[in-house]
């Protein structure tokens, strides 16, 4: 069993396994098997499928829409009952659905104890196998996974089941709040885990409360369990609550759906303080203006025209035309041994990004090589931040920790020192991405168009021109242009910063010595590619020029010798290069939601500056269905896929891919509730 120092970010503590003769897994901390040993996948169809009647409510969706059904479970363990709910998903629910599973996991297989389970159902071998390709590491935390071309939608929580379902609660309670909008999203119920007799610490009424919360009208659940206390918290947070036959050698089960109102005096979930990140409820949503087509605003407009909306994305010049079309972009992240916001949401939306390019790679839509990305350590800070995460992290596969020869012999470049390795990372070609992020049916794009300025007028966006004239509306807007966003009266208040950034290129025969990997220190080093080696980047906040400069081309050229002194030949000069604008915010995370409306957000929040801590259930006032997505800095292409799916999930009214402090500490109202609590607003 792994075992982690209890105050790391990552702690987590793996399932530790017995296997039985017929090699079925037995938790040897629960002393319980994870599956009937008679037939396990019987035992699942039964309680689970059968019982919440999925193949009847799939066969009845209507194949003219598109749709998701949502799926909650308790329980995780090998993955069978979410392989036997995807297989019967594919044999009965329309193409135009997605099926959404949420699973929760307090003690996760490793891979090696996955693949080993699995191998008990071969029926099952070939989803089995598209699960173990993108299952993630043991690290606590919500982590989403897109398959079939995101017709499944996996969200895996390793954690604690009472603390991982009650952060899917990003609202107030709505049964005490009506003016805020209920996260109504559970269609079904997957009630697994070991038994109450032997896990007590999950059956508790903190659970049910979050059932009630969180079920849609109609909602059903399913469980093994004929317990009484599991029957009273049901029916007192409004399900009909029926015991049948159970399955095997257990006599009865229980089954239900949500047919009534939660009972008066039923328990309520804890609330949440201030719900000020929460897009205010939404008009209907048909036709969604997304304004820029760099690497934010294709992988926006991919996340919603997936969701089946129309989406228009208009373009100053052409895709990619900005800091999003440099040859060569670097995949990779940078991480901390503390908690914090910050290295929570790099490891999140980096650990996400591996797996989205790692499909569009297999599936050949993009141009780019996962060869690996090595990190040099050089100042002292960063050396005692090497140790220390080595300490919490050197049982991890998708995270090395080399020295020495070992750089040698993973970059073919001589190089002394430490490094961190990310063997699935590497190089991108950001244009290849936003070409195929545009390349899907629902997507219009309209190039060599200004937006200036956004009105709203009985219900619609209109965007205009530098003429004032009209040139696309819409009914949803998304700012997605970077340090344009400073253009729009209802976004210029955002603190954020141009950073200029400029490439060299050099021939190929310009090195003594060519990486096999990428190679980050100040700049980066990458494979050559078509010919040539694409080296950067310069970082200079007080010039707006995009003009090539001699200086900068020194600068990079400087950072390779200084890499290694006889890597770059002598005479040898940049053939060319590329300068853009990247845009940051001052607390370098992305900015990602709904715009606050600036005065009616302040005076609702007012109180924040006498009490920080102070209870404010007031919905947050944005203006109507307009979000922004920008500030990704130099690591757009590791920010920007995750940062599409919470943005479409946002307007889609869906369970968000990151917990609710992660989605407060993207938010664009951060700014505005700290300067409320300095009493700076």
């Amino acid at each position: 069993m792994t075992t982690k120092h209890e105050n790391s970010p990552y702690s987590l503590h793996s399932a530790e396994l017995l296997w039985d003769s017929d090699g079925a897994p037995r938790a040897a901390n629960y002393g319980d098997i994870y599956y009937s040993q008679e037939s396990g996948i019987d035992e699942s169809r039964h309680v689970f499928l059968s019982h919440n009647k999925l193949a009847e409510r799939w066969q009845a969706l209507d194949r003219e829409t598109t749709g998701k059904f949502t799926i909650i479970e308790t329980g995780f363990g090998t993955g069978l009952n979410f392989l036997l709910a995807w297989q019967l998903w594919q044999q009965t629910a329309p193409q135009r659905w997605q099926l959404h599973y949420i699973s929760v996991e307090k003690h996760p297989l490793t891979a090696e104890d996955l693949r080993r389970a699995h191998r008990n159902w071969p029926e099952l071998a070939s989803l089995a196998a598209i699960l173990q390709y993108n299952y993630p590491p043991l690290l606590l935390g919500q982590h989403r996974r897109l398959l079939n071309s995101a017709q499944v939608c996996l969200d895996l929580l390793f954690g604690d089941v009472l603390e991982c379902i009650p952060a899917l609660l990003d609202a107030p309670n709505s049964a005490l709040n009506a003016d805020i909008r209920a996260r109504h999203c559970a269609d079904a119920w997957f009630l697994d885990g070991f038994s109450p007799a032997i896990n007590p610490d999950m059956w508790r009424e903190s659970l049910f409360t979050c059932m009630g919360e969180l079920s849609k009208p109609g909602a059903s659940f399913a469980t093994f369990t004929a317990a009484g206390f599991v029957r009273r918290g049901l029916l007192a947070q409004g399900f009909s609550v029926e015991t049948v036959k159970g399955h095997g050698r257990k006599r009865e089960m229980l089954r239900g759906t949500v047919t009534r109102g939660v009972s008066a005096d039923a328990p309520l979930p804890a609330p949440v303080p201030v719900p000020w990140h929460l897009p205010a409820p939404q008009l209907p949503v048909k036709h969604i203006a997304v304004i820029g087509a760099g690497l934010a605003g294709c992988s926006t407009a991919n996340a919603l025209a997936q969701r089946g909306y129309r989406v228009t994305l208009i373009e100053r010049h052409t895709p990619a035309s900005g800091a999003s079309g440099n040859p060569q972009g670097i995949l990779y992240t940078k991480l901390s041994a503390t908690p914090g916001d910050l290295n929570k949401f790099n490891l999140s939306s980096f650990l996400f990004a591996l797996s989205h390019y790692k499909d569009l790679l297999d599936r050949e839509l993009i141009t780019g090589e996962l060869c690996g990305v090595l990190q040099l350590v050089k100042s002292e800070r960063e050396i005692k931040q090497f140790h220390k995460l080595k300490a919490l992290l050197n049982d991890q596969t998708w995270l090395q920790f080399l020295s020495d020869d070992e750089l040698y012999e993973q970059s073919a470049i001589s190089l002394t020192g430490q490094a961190f390795f990310y063997p699935g990372a590497g190089w991108l070609s950001p244009p290849s991405v936003c070409q195929a992020m545009l390349s899907h049916p629902n997507i219009t794009l309209v190039n060599n168009t200004t937006a200036l300025q956004l009105t709203h007028h009985e219900g619609d966006w209109q965007i205009l021109d530098a003429q004032q004239r009209c040139v696309l509306q819409a009914d949803t807007v998304v700012i997605a242009n970077s340090n344009d966003a400073k253009h729009f009266a209802q976004t210029a208040y955002l603190p954020i910063k141009a950073i200029r950034g400029q490439l060299s290129y050099l021939a190929a025969d310009a090195l003594s010595q060519s990486p096999r990997c990428v190679i980050c220190h100040d700049g980066y080093l990458a494979p050559p590619v078509n010919g040539q080696f694409c080296v950067g980047a310069s970082f200079d906040l007080h010039n707006k020029d995009c003009e090539l400069t001699v200086a900068d081309h020194d600068w990079n050229l400087g950072q390779l010798n200084n890499l290694a002194s006889d890597l770059l030949k002598p005479g040898a000069r940049p053939t060319g290069g590329r300068a853009a604008l990247r845009c940051a915010s001052t607390d370098y995370m992305p900015i990602i939601g709904a715009v606050p409306q600036l005065d009616e957000f302040k005076k609702n929040y007012r109180g924040l500056t006498t009490d920080a801590r102070r209870k404010i259930p007031v919905a947050a006032t944005n203006h109507p269905n307009l979000y922004v997505n920008v500030a990704h800095g130099s690591r757009g292409l590791t920010s920007t896929p995750l940062c599409a799916e919470l943005l479409a999930s946002y307007i889609a009214d869906e369970i968000r891919p990151l917990p609710r402090e992660q989605c407060e500490a993207l938010s664009p109202a951060r700014f505005i509730i700290r300067k409320l609590i300095r009493s700076q607003a």
